[in-house]
């Protein structure tokens, strides 16, 4: 009785503290809102997505310390600090995997009332100022950038 106790408590303190440092520019969406965010009107989105799962922080983490060397290196000339950024996860041809919906900061003011942390955010057109990508935390690999085109 005393493990699972302590083991309880390890998992709330542990919550605890990514929600300290999870910071204001991404979110993780509820498994809810994956119909949404697979709803882009101006790119392409993941197709053949059988199912939705809940994403870690400790996988958020992992992705965001490397979507800045996959944008460099792929030669799209994004800052992420400059976006908000959504993660789900998705199931696609039987793999786990994460998609990321981004969207530039100033896209707020058009849409002021929606909460950006468990709603979907999808617009029309606006360049690189909208993009996703998925991510597979297995192999830790990015693929499928896509953006709402060229601004």
């Amino acid at each position: 009785m005393t493990s699972r106790v302590l083991v309880c408590c390890s998992l709330v303190l542990a919550g605890l503290a990514y929600a300290g440092v999870f910071p204001d520019s991404f979110t993780i969406l509820p498994a809810s809102q994956g119909q949404a965010v697979l709803r882009q009107c101006s790119r392409g989105a993941p197709t053949s997505v059988s199912g939705f799962w809940q994403v870690s922080p400790s996988q958020v983490f992992e992705m965001e310390r490397r979507l800045p060397e996959f944008l460099r290196r792929s030669g799209h000339r994004i800052e992420t600090t400059n976006y908000f950024r959504q993660y789900i996860g998705i199931v696609s041809h039987g793999r786990k995997l994460i998609y990321l919906n981004a969207f530039i900061r100033g896209a707020l003011t058009v849409s002021p009332r929606l909460n950006w942390k468990t709603t979907a955010f999808t617009a029309r057109d606006g360049g690189d100022g909208f993009w996703g990508v998925e991510y597979d935390p297995v192999d830790k690999t990015f693929r499928h950038f896509e953006s709402n085109g060229v601004a």
